[in-house]
């Protein structure tokens, strides 16, 4: 009886260790990346850079353009999607958070005018940690110059793009 329990106990060994090398030559998908907060705000204020004329002083020397950057919920971003997002864009652009919408505006000024001749960013909610992220945002220069856009925002393995722009109608919208 030895003898049958051995050959048993090795039959049934090698079906097992079968399925053991089987599972083991698969490895998981990698996982796709992802777009994050800071992606994210770091691909619109590109877009905005890209699309936007360059800013000459006086001495016509090219200035940085200054993107002021809000929700339309109001409120203090992430400290640490701030800091990312301004190491990240230091040398294409000027980085400022707004906590609430009028701190941009030059509200003593006719028009009411982005302070220091730059432009807002206003993001609605968007639902982050996916591949591909649905971005609506209002640019706003002054009260007579603002565009409401719906930008599509993709990951890549170095942060994300925005792949897709489209105005926005208003009274459909």
């Amino acid at each position: 009886m030895r003898r049958s329990s051995r050959i048993a106990a090795r039959v049934a060994t090698v079906p097992v260790s079968a399925l053991a090398l089987v599972g083991c030559t698969s490895d998981p998908a990698p996982a796709l990346p992802t777009v994050t907060p800071e992606s994210a705000y770091v691909a619109i204020v590109q877009w905005e850079v890209d699309r936007s004329e360059p800013v000459v002083d006086e001495e016509g020397n090219i200035e940085l353009p200054v993107i002021y950057l809000a929700s339309t919920l109001g409120g203090t971003v992430d400290v640490g999607v701030q800091a990312e997002v301004v190491a990240t864009v230091d040398e294409a652009a000027v980085i400022r958070f707004a906590d609430d919408q009028r701190d941009a505006r030059d509200e003593g000024l006719e028009g009411e005018p982005v302070k220091d001749e730059g432009v807002m960013i206003v993001l609605d909610e968007f639902d982050p940690e996916q591949s591909v992220v649905d971005a609506r945002v209002s640019r706003y220069r002054s009260i007579d110059d603002v565009a409401t856009w719906r930008l599509e925002v993709t990951a890549t393995e170095a942060g994300a793009d925005v792949t897709s722009e489209e105005l926005a109608d208003e009274a459909n919208d």
